[in-house]
């Protein structure tokens, strides 16, 4: 397991598609990718829910494919949005008589999908194309570097202290 999260886990898995498509998930074969899975905490009774003594207790696909779509909407807007504030900036400065007063980070998001695993068709079935969803899964590009959260999911503030040497780009992601 590559970690916890406070609502999904992450593993390492491969992905190799039949087509390559045209951004870099994908685009070569057997290429490293965290596969991440939505799950929520199971406390043992008595416990009186101990923030690191859980079981991670796995989502029923009904209830699992709702929450990975809306993660998965949630990259789509925020690589649109940042693409935007991107093309903004550089209007802005190609535009000004100046450069700016301070430097401007260049940033990405990990290109990620949202993959559905699925059964073949039952024995018996009319349609032979036909397949069942059994798991949904959140597929992103591996970061091989040190990861670095820089501002938490539930609070737009920089996580990192201001005397840090990443800060700035803390408070640049702020003002996205």
């Amino acid at each position: 397991m590559l970690g916890v999260g406070g609502f999904k886990t992450a593993h390492p898995g491969f992905l190799t598609l039949l087509s390559a498509p045209e951004i870099p998930l994908g685009s070569h074969p057997h290429q490293k990718v965290a596969i991440k899975q939505p799950f929520y905490k199971k406390y043992s009774p008595g416990n009186s829910k101990n923030p690191i003594n859980f079981l991670i207790g796995c989502y029923t696909l009904s209830d699992e494919l709702p929450k990975l779509f809306r993660e998965a909407n949630m990259l789509y807007w925020a690589h649109a949005l940042l693409t935007f504030a991107y093309e903004y900036i550089d209007y802005c400065v190609a535009n000004s008589s100046e450069p700016p007063p301070f430097h401007i980070p260049c940033l990405c998001f990990v290109e990620a999908n949202l993959t559905l695993s699925h059964d073949h068709a039952q024995p018996g079935h009319k349609s032979k194309s036909m397949t069942i969803p059994q798991a949904g899964y959140l597929i992103e590009e591996l970061i091989t570097n040190d990861f670095l959260k820089y501002i938490h999911n539930m609070d737009c503030n920089p996580m990192l202290d201001p005397y840090k040497v990443s800060y700035e780009i803390a408070a640049f992601l702020a003002c996205m």
